[in-house]
């Protein structure tokens, strides 16, 4: 019965070795994949740039300063992905206004490409920003013509008290 038990938990000692040996492998291949691709990535990233990055604008009824942050990652993907960070603030000042309900709407040609509240299954649910920060990743859209695009974040409520909806609004310039 002894040698049973060892032998078992011997065995078991050898699959727990195999798996890691495997995913130390795994890690070591997708490392020299990155680095092999640093090439392209460093290629693609002089193919598109941005104008104004960074903005801020107050929403059509001067409830809230919104503020966005345009990211490209170039991984293995032209053109592309592109990450937005918005931030709410209290008007005319540096503080984060928490609990606000909001989508946003990135439109070319004033027709609507993406709509945040799409990627979530719900439609029709706003999404809600409890720190008055959240970060959306544009999953179902690539931009892949150049120019200029509109970005629209209407706001639904603030600290849970529905309003009736203000919209900030910007523009980017995709190079």
């Amino acid at each position: 019965m002894t040698t049973r038990i060892r032998t078992r938990h011997t065995s078991d000692k050898l699959i727990s070795i195999s798996v890691i040996s495997l995913l130390l492998l795994f890690l070591v291949v997708y490392s020299f994949t990155l680095t092999a691709d640093l090439s392209h990535i460093i290629d693609a990233a002089s193919e598109i740039r941005i104008d104004q990055a960074m903005q801020t604008n107050t929403t059509s009824g001067n409830s809230l300063d919104v503020r966005i942050e345009l990211f490209l990652t170039y991984i293995d993907t032209s053109p592309p992905l592109v990450k937005f960070d918005i931030s709410f603030f209290k008007p005319n000042t540096s503080s984060l206004q928490q609990h606000v309900d909001f989508d946003l709407l990135i439109l070319k040609d004033n027709k609507a490409v993406f709509r945040a509240t799409n990627q979530t299954g719900q439609p029709t649910v706003p999404l809600h920003a409890t720190d008055g920060y959240m970060s959306i990743p544009v999953i179902n859209y690539k931009f892949v013509e150049k120019g200029k695009y509109s970005i629209k974040i209407p706001v639904y409520g603030i600290l849970f008290n529905p309003i009736r909806p203000e919209t900030a609004e910007f523009s980017i310039n995709m190079k």
